[in-house]
C-alpha cells in the first residue's frame, strides 16, 4: 500500500472517529450534521410527499414504511441484514407478509442460522447489485464488524472473498414476482448500480427504502445525488429522510 493510501486511511480513520463522538450526543448531532453539509460530504433532503409511515425495526437497523396497502400478500425484499433483522421481523409480525432476505456476508449468514426466525423469513445466500455474476466483497475495517462492500477498499482487499450477486430484475424473474411492495437496501455502496438498473428497466416497485453510503471515502456526495434526481425523474419521491440523512425512503406516486 503506498504512502499515499496510508495517509487517506488514517484522515478517514480520525474523520470516522471524530464524526461518530458527535453524533453520540443529540445536542452536537445536528450540528455536525450541518457542518458536513457545509463541507460538501452530506446534503440536506426534505421530504416530498406526507404518507402515513412509521420505522419498522431497532434504531440501528430500522427503517420508514409508507403504510397504505400493506398486508398479508405484500412482497417485501430485504437485502443487507447485518446482524440485525428487527425491521423484517416486525413487518412480519405486524402483517403477517413474507420477507425474502438477501445476504451472501458469512458472518451475516451464520448469525440468521444461530437465530429462530418465522417462516414467513426467507434467506437467501447471494446479493443484489445491478447485475449478474460473481464479485469481489472486501471486509470491514474493524473485523468485529459484519458489512463487506464491493466497493473498493485497499486497506483489506487481501482478505476479499468472491460471493454471487444478482440483478433485481433476474431475482424477481425467478421467484415469479411482476412487482413488490417494498425493497429495502442496505448494501455498502452497490445500491446504485441497483437504483440504475430500476430506472433504465421501469421495474415495479411501490417502496424504496435506502440507506445510501456516500460516508464511504470512495463515494462522493455527488453520487448520492444524481440516484435521488434519476428516483424523482422516474416517480419515486422521498417520504422520510432519517436524522443523519443516510437512510432515505422513497414512494413512486
Amino acid at each position: 500500500m503506498s504512502i499515499k493510501s496510508n495517509q487517506k486511511s488514517l484522515f478517514f480513520r480520525i474523520s470516522s472517529f471524530a464524526l461518530n463522538t458527535l453524533n453520540s450526543f443529540p445536542p452536537t448531532r445536528w450540528l455536525a450534521f450541518r457542518m458536513r453539509c457545509l463541507t460538501g460530504f452530506e446534503f440536506h433532503m426534505r421530504n416530498q410527499v406526507k404518507p402515513d409511515k412509521k420505522v419498522f425495526g431497532s434504531k440501528y437497523g430500522g427503517h420508514c414504511v409508507a403504510l397504505e396497502g400493506l398486508d398479508n400478500t405484500s412482497i417485501v425484499y430485504s437485502v443487507g441484514l447485518g446482524f440485525d433483522v428487527s425491521f423484517d421481523l416486525e413487518l412480519i409480525e405486524t402483517y403477517g407478509l413474507t420477507v425474502l432476505a438477501f445476504d451472501p456476508t458469512p458472518k451475516s449468514i451464520e448469525y440468521i442460522h444461530s437465530i429462530e426466525v418465522p417462516a414467513e423469513f426467507k434467506l437467501f445466500d447471494y446479493g443484489m447489485s445491478g447485475k449478474d455474476g460473481r464479485m469481489t466483497f472486501n471486509p470491514p475495517l474493524d473485523s468485529t464488524h459484519v458489512s463487506f462492500t464491493t466497493t473498493d477498499r485497499p486497506e483489506t482487499t487481501n482478505q476479499s472473498i468472491e460471493v454471487e450477486m444478482k440483478a433485481l430484475s433476474t431475482i424477481m424473474k425467478e421467484n415469479k414476482h411482476q412487482e413488490i411492495d417494498i425493497l429495502k437496501m442496505d448494501i455498502e455502496g452497490s445500491e446504485y448500480g441497483v437504483i440504475d438498473e430500476i430506472c433504465e428497466k421501469n421495474i415495479s416497485v411501490k417502496q424504496i427504502l435506502i440507506e445510501f453510503h456516500h460516508h464511504f471515502p470512495s463515494i462522493p456526495v455527488s453520487h448520492t445525488k444524481k440516484a435521488i434526481s434519476k428516483l424523482n425523474e422516474n416517480g419515486w419521491k422521498v417520504f422520510n429522510v432519517s436524522e443523519n440523512g443516510h437512510e432515505i425512503s422513497f414512494i413512486r406516486d
